[in-house]
């Protein structure tokens, strides 16, 4: 018991390994200070939901959409410009990216340097990574501009580089597709931002449903994607015919093409052709996933000939010895107790009910 009371001790004295630091924003701001050529200009004010006067009107409802935790914003002078860097905390990486997309400009750029998701416009510089969207305003200069970029870029090389784009984005047809025209969606007021479709949830994007939205741009023509997709076929099937009919109560004049694939909705808004909204409804498929072990072969036919013989084998032998070893046993009890449970002289009758025959 001493050695097992020792192990057991040991495991408990051994430290847990970490499955992730948290980012703390206040230490990530002293050092941009410190390393860069930027002197803060005040502290660093935290906003959460609770505190919504931090946030745009009508921004704290469309951020509990994609899953908000909270904004740190401060002040900050940088090559004599004045800087004032946001940082939004999401709960995962795709809700970063949603309001990414969400708030990205339609004449923006995007700037060197960056891996994946940054945009750059005459009123700021962001770019979403991690569940971090980090958005630096700056003065429409030139020094500004430079500012803003040195900022974004030491930002980015001190968050989080893990990336989970959502899965819809792999359904969108890249040809013909616009630039930086995708917008995720987790709820009908980001929506509704985009398209006029009232303040009701048309669709019940509220039920765990997501949606993604681009626009293309094909030779002599023009369409926008909707794709929709729902944690259930029924509930996909439900909404379209549901939604769909209410969108165009309020917009008869929109011309709406749309198919389902089990629990994905395909929309194309507005084409300046029907066969274009019929190509792109031909794009995309819904294809289900199944996990599978890669190191799991499947067996050949003779292989599973092998196995079904040596199954079969297998009941053979242990019948035979099952009959073997009942045989033994009754020698081996006649021989003990002759006449006294085997090949006994009395005989007994079995009861019997005195039926008289059937008719």
């Amino acid at each position: 018991m001493k050695p097992l009371l020792m192990l057991v001790l040991l495991g408990l004295a051994l430290p847990i390994p970490a499955t992730g630091a948290p980012v703390e924003l206040e230490s990530l701001m002293e050092k941009l200070a410190r390393e860069t050529n930027c002197a803060p200009l005040g502290p660093l004010a935290r906003h959460t939901l609770d505190d919504p006067a931090g946030l745009e009107p009508g921004e704290a409802r469309i951020l509990t959409e994609y899953g908000f935790h909270d904004l740190s914003r401060q002040q900050f002078r940088c090559r004599g410009r004045s800087l004032q860097i946001e940082i939004y905390r999401m709960l995962d990486a795709p809700a970063a990216y949603g309001v990414f997309t969400l708030y990205r400009n339609p004449d923006s750029r995007v700037p060197e340097g960056f891996p994946i998701l940054a945009e750059e416009s005459e009123r700021w510089t962001a770019f979403a990574q991690s569940r971090f969207y980090v958005r630096i305003r700056r003065p429409a200069l030139p020094a500004g501009r430079a500012a803003a970029l040195e900022a974004a870029r030491f930002l980015a090389q001190a968050l989080p580089a893990d990336w989970a784009l959502p899965s819809l984005v792999d359904y969108l047809p890249g040809q013909h597709l616009v630039p930086g025209s995708e917008v995720f969606f987790m709820g009908h007021r980001a929506l509704g931002l985009r398209l006029p479709l009232g303040p009701e949830d048309l669709f019940g994007l509220a039920h765990g449903a997501e949606a993604l939205m681009a626009d293309y741009r094909p030779l002599n023509g023009s369409a926008r994607l909707l794709l929709m997709t729902y944690p259930t076929q029924q509930l996909a099937g439900k909404y379209l015919q549901s939604g769909y009919r209410r969108m165009m109560q309020q917009h008869p004049d929109w011309q709406v093409f749309y198919k389902r694939e089990g629990p994905l909705v395909v929309m194309v808004l507005n084409p300046t052709d029907p066969e274009i909204a019929s190509s792109f409804l031909d794009k995309v498929s819904y294809v289900s996933s199944v996990s599978w072990d890669p190191k799991a072969e499947p067996l050949s036919v003779g292989h599973m000939m092998l196995s079904v013989f040596f199954y079969v084998g297998a009941v053979i032998g242990i019948t035979l010895v099952v009959g073997l070893g009942f045989g033994l046993l009754r020698a081996l009890v006649s021989w003990l107790f002759p006449g006294k449970i085997f090949d006994r002289e009395d005989r007994y009758e079995v009861i019997r009910l005195k039926l008289p025959p059937p008719r």
